[in-house]
């Protein structure tokens, strides 16, 4: 029993390790070092900290303020 926890907790690592490479998640195509303001077009993207920007340069904005490197998940909400 043991064996088989270990054996799926390895596989879920591996899965997750992997998504990142398959692109699945991506980094945001942030241009410039400051943004003052962003388009207001509706697109959504679903960020890697669980939250949904209302476009990527919003993404971009938010990344800037916590210095967090927030990928995007999927091109729609969360």
């Amino acid at each position: 029993m043991i064996g088989r926890v270990v054996f799926l907790g390895l596989l879920l690592v591996c899965v997750a390790a992997d998504a990142e490479k398959s692109g699945l998640m991506r980094k945001p195509s942030c241009i410039g070092e400051e943004f003052v303001a962003c388009p207001m077009n509706y697109l959504p993207v679903c960020g890697s900290d669980g939250n949904t920007y209302a476009n990527e340069c919003s993404l971009c904005v938010e990344r800037q303020k916590t210095k967090m490197d927030i990928l995007i998940v999927k091109e729609r909400s969360c």
